[in-house]
């Protein structure tokens, strides 16, 4: 009989939600599935409340990297923009003027992208204000494929406060939230994987129940499960193949 072993939060959840629902005539066809309904549905609400980056989001440094990729890439074209008109010839003065009241007031100098998030983070807050203040400034100075730099600003300093957002949704997934969120997911497959047990051991004695009853209940657990060992799998391999590359 298979047992549960890699199975992650994300998993449980949905497995969970899978059992709860789809599955749950099944389930309860069964005693000891009627016995076990409402622990399953405690586990599934403490897997649901815990911080979304560890059920079913991204990494939280992934999506932080990915949020400053967006925010630096904005940055760089500010930067860009204005950087253009300082140096073309024939420019009108007060179109130049402008350019420059935006630099001083988003990218000073492009070291200012190299900051840390949490120092970009804040930034987004002056920024905001500047944006207010330097729309018409903004507005003089155009962007192909329609649209002015008031456009990028504003998604540079959207970016910036996505970035706070993203850091304070990190503080609370500290060191003891990930810890308890691991003794649950223990926990989970260990409940999981007693319940499969204490089910077969009934179909043995009860004829009425379905050939397929184990199917029946934990069919989606188990591709989940195969899933995961694939891509388990895949990973070991790749590092094989990286540690190869670099001997």
């Amino acid at each position: 009989m298979r047992s549960f072993s890699v199975l992650n939060l994300t998993d449980l959840s949905v497995g969970l939600a899978d059992l709860s629902t789809k599955r749950y005539a099944a389930l309860t066809s069964t005693k000891a599935g009627v016995g076990q309904v409402d622990v399953l549905a405690y586990q599934q609400k403490a897997i649901d409340a815990l911080p979304k980056a560890l059920v079913g989001g991204k990494p939280m440094s992934e999506e932080l990297a990915s949020k400053d990729d967006e925010h630096d890439g904005l940055g760089l074209g500010i930067w860009h923009m204005t950087e253009a008109y300082f140096h073309v010839p024939g420019i009108p003065p007060h179109i130049v003027d402008a350019a420059r009241r935006v630099r001083a007031a988003f990218i000073p100098t492009l070291g200012a992208l190299q900051e840390s998030y949490a120092d970009e983070a804040a930034a987004a807050n002056a920024h905001k204000e500047d944006l207010a203040k330097l729309e018409a400034d903004l507005k003089l100075l155009p962007i192909a494929g329609g649209g002015t730099l008031y456009d990028w600003a504003a998604s540079f300093v959207a970016a910036g406060q996505d970035l706070s957002v993203l850091l304070s949704k990190r503080a609370d997934v500290n060191a003891a939230t990930r810890k308890n969120a691991q003794v649950l997911r223990s926990e989970t497959v260990g409940i999981l994987n007693d319940l499969r047990r204490a089910i077969a051991r009934e179909a043995k004695r009860n004829p009425a129940l379905a050939a397929d009853i184990d199917a029946q209940i934990f069919g989606y657990l188990d591709t989940l499960e195969e899933q995961r060992v694939a891509a388990h799998r895949a990973a070991k391999a790749e590092r094989g193949k990286s540690s190869t590359n670099e001997g």
